[in-house]
């Protein structure tokens, strides 16, 4: 499996949510540094979808965690385990990374919202989270599971993933994602990969029982 690192912040948590919940004293204490309020990571709630979309990827991905914490907050690191097994259990048990150098770690996928602290020289693939291309989990969710489809060259696991997938209501979504990947592949002229791209979306339509040779296909 590949590799895939989550940031926290803004991606898994909702900051916001934890600052809503402070008083308005506190608020007024740390104006301009409320990351270092004690406690204050221990109050967010997770970002919509965020949860869902983790257990989602675990099916596919070795997941870890590559957050970073305050300096001055000596609570954060706590707090974020905490938060972490309240609600993921032991999904992240001994793999959180807490740095203020993310590109020294090694990778495929990072899913970060910002540059700051090395997310955007992530040796790896950076999926900006909140971008317009990644605006929400389900469309990185899309995009990270396309990704493994794509590259897996298992057809007996791959066959499994895909009658999965087409007893859900996301599979005509599915299949758009892939013929977005194979349209750009197109435009990039890689033949490699758009024969790749082709060979997955014909078996997607032999497992749903599409006999019609449409533009999805290429043999």
């Amino acid at each position: 499996m590949k590799k895939l690192f989550f940031d926290m912040d803004g991606v898994l948590v909702d900051f916001q949510s934890g600052i809503d919940k402070l008083s308005d004293e506190v608020k007024k204490e740390y104006e301009g540094r409320l990351d270092e309020v004690p406690g204050i990571f221990s109050l967010m709630d997770p970002m919509p979808g965020a949860i869902e979309a983790v257990h989602t990827l675990s099916e596919y991905y070795d997941m870890y965690i590559l957050s970073t914490a305050p300096w001055k907050n000596t609570t954060a690191y706590s707090d974020k385990l905490a938060w972490l097994t309240k609600h993921f259990g032991d999904l992240f048990k001994k793999r959180v990374i807490i740095t203020h150098c993310k590109n020294l770690c090694d990778g495929d996928y990072l899913v970060d919202d910002r540059t700051k602290n090395g997310a955007s020289e992530f040796p790896g693939e950076w999926v900006q989270f909140g971008s317009k291309r990644y605006p929400d989990w389900e469309e990185v969710t899309r995009y990270l599971i396309s990704e493994t489809l794509l590259h897996d060259d298992d057809d007996e696991k791959l066959n499994k993933r895909l009658v999965n997938y087409a007893m859900v209501e996301k599979t005509i979504k599915m299949l758009d994602a892939y013929t977005d990947v194979l349209n750009a592949k197109v435009g990039e002229k890689d033949t490699k990969e758009i024969l790749a791209a082709a060979k997955l979306v014909n078996k997607w339509l032999k497992v749903l029982g599409e006999e019609d040779e449409s533009a999805y296909y290429i043999d």
